[in-house]
């Protein structure tokens, strides 16, 4: 990372410079008018100027980070809050974003939406930033590459996948779905229209019958005992995303239907096995999740949610 000020494309403007300056001094030797030489001075004074004052203004300026929102999902944008000192255009480069122009009045801070696209989960607490000017007349671009603190740890949540999280269970006879719905337990709470996927054993004749269409009997679910999840990330960083994608497809449904979901992923602090309320309660689970090896064995504990 680039922390000191830098020039960026330098051929194209120190070239033309310096060619308009010889083609000037040579014009005004042969011309021998003090005019001539006098605006010669003022263009060279204007490119010098041009060539270096933009270093200073990328030097001085200060970002810092104003708002930060909690939460994101892989691959989706997020919107931070930035003020910045100075005429410069910004950078975000990790994560990545498109670059935005600080604009405003000529003195003290501007405040800009930076838009990034956190490209995998996990936990950022930070923007690198390329802090850029061109002021102030757009000859040459400096730039420095600047770390910019979040306000709080933003949690990036894996993106979930289709290749898992189907809410069902392989069945080994043969019916109109692969993917079955789970068999119901307990009481009979309530008989409902059937959908693709329920078991053919818990049709309810007389109310298909009342009906005039395929009804299903849908029974308590049992309460005390929570869905456990356990999520083993591999060591390789592209499948260990692709498992925590299927993970927060499996975890999604399960959660918006009220279920009880018990955790059990390894974090950089240990082993943890908590249970999950929500599905923003899921997505910070499984952006610190780790490699089992990776973790530091320590006394299993789940950080507060934070707001």
């Amino acid at each position: 990372m680039r922390r000191h000020v830098h020039p960026q494309a330098v051929f194209g403007p120190v070239v033309g410079s310096v060619a308009g300056l010889v083609a000037w001094t040579g014009v005004s030797r042969s011309s021998g008018s003090g005019w001539v030489q006098a605006v010669g001075v003022l263009v060279a004074a204007v490119l010098v100027t041009g060539l270096l004052v933009p270093a200073l203004v990328a030097a001085r300026a200060r970002v810092r980070c104003a708002v930060s929102p909690s939460d994101a999902v892989a691959g989706s944008p997020v919107t931070l809050v930035v003020t910045a000192t100075g005429p410069v255009r910004l950078r975000p480069l990790s994560p990545p974003g498109p670059p935005v122009t600080a604009a405003g009045p000529a003195r003290g801070e501007r405040t800009v939406d930076v838009e990034v696209v956190p490209p995998l989960r996990g936990v950022v607490g930070e923007l690198v930033v390329s802090v850029d000017s061109a002021a102030p007349f757009g000859l040459l671009w400096w730039g420095r590459h600047h770390r910019v603190p979040l306000t709080r740890p933003l949690h990036v949540a894996p993106r979930a996948t289709d290749a898992a999280g189907r809410d069902g269970r392989r069945d080994d006879q043969p019916g109109d779905a692969p993917h079955l719905v789970p068999a119901p337990s307990g009481l009979a709470r309530a008989v409902r229209a059937y959908v693709p996927g329920d078991r053919r054993s818990a049709v309810h004749w007389p109310g298909t019958a009342h009906a005039g269409s395929l009804m299903v009997r849908e029974a308590e679910h049992p309460t005390d005992e929570p869905v456990v999840v356990e999520v083993v990330l591999p060591d390789d960083l592209v499948a260990a995303e692709r498992r925590a994608g299927e993970a927060m497809a499996t975890l999604v449904p399960l959660l918006r239907r009220g279920e009880r979901v018990l955790l059990v992923t390894d974090e950089p602090g240990g082993h943890v096995v908590a249970p999950v309320a929500d599905v923003v309660d899921a997505g910070r689970r499984l952006a610190r999740a780790v490699a089992p090896r990776s973790a530091v064995p320590s006394p299993a504990s789940d950080p507060e949610r934070q707001p």
